[in-house]
């Protein structure tokens, strides 16, 4: 028996691959091990990045107030203890309830007078409120800071006592 050297077109004598192609793989023509590793890998990244932004995207996406608290008395229950962390959602931050004060009622009132105000009169301290103190503040001549303070409540009471014929209000 005699062997005999071939020669194919893609492969040499000695059966190593000509320049520029590649010897078939020993174990057949299917996909490596690191290949198969790696489309898994990227497979499960692929799947954690959709689950991940789809959670954002809830997050994000949910307007929704957070419960108020309860004022019913919760039945006993000792498996299941009560407490007010269990309302807490982490993804909406709360902030609370802003209350209406009789002061700045008093003050948007009479920043109304003056012509400084236009808003509601509810009691809170808003951007309109804000804006027309400033207001006040620009025409008394008193740094511009939106919050009333001593020289403020000075020219506001002696706008309303004396009138402030460059707003157009009492004379």
């Amino acid at each position: 028996m005699s062997t005999q050297l071939t020669h194919t077109d893609d492969t040499h004598a000695y059966g190593q691959p000509t320049a520029g192609r590649r010897a078939p793989r020993q174990g057949g023509n299917g996909p490596s091990g690191y290949r198969i590793a790696a489309i898994v890998i990227g497979t499960v990244i692929a799947a954690a990045l959709i689950v991940l932004a789809v959670g954002l995207t809830h997050i994000t996406s949910t307007s929704t107030p957070a419960p108020a608290a309860s004022t019913s008395v919760p039945a006993a229950n000792p498996a299941q203890p009560t407490s007010p962390a269990q309302n807490v959602n982490p993804a909406q931050p709360t902030t609370p309830a802003v209350t209406p004060s009789a002061s700045v009622k008093k003050l948007q009132q009479e920043l109304g007078q003056l012509n400084y105000y236009e808003g509601p009169v509810d009691g809170l301290m808003g951007p309109q409120t804000v804006a027309a103190i400033r207001d006040l503040q620009r025409q008394a001549g008193l740094p511009q800071t939106g919050t009333m303070n001593a020289a403020t409540q000075k020219a506001l009471d002696n706008y309303l006592a004396h009138g402030n014929n460059q707003m157009g209000g009492n004379s």
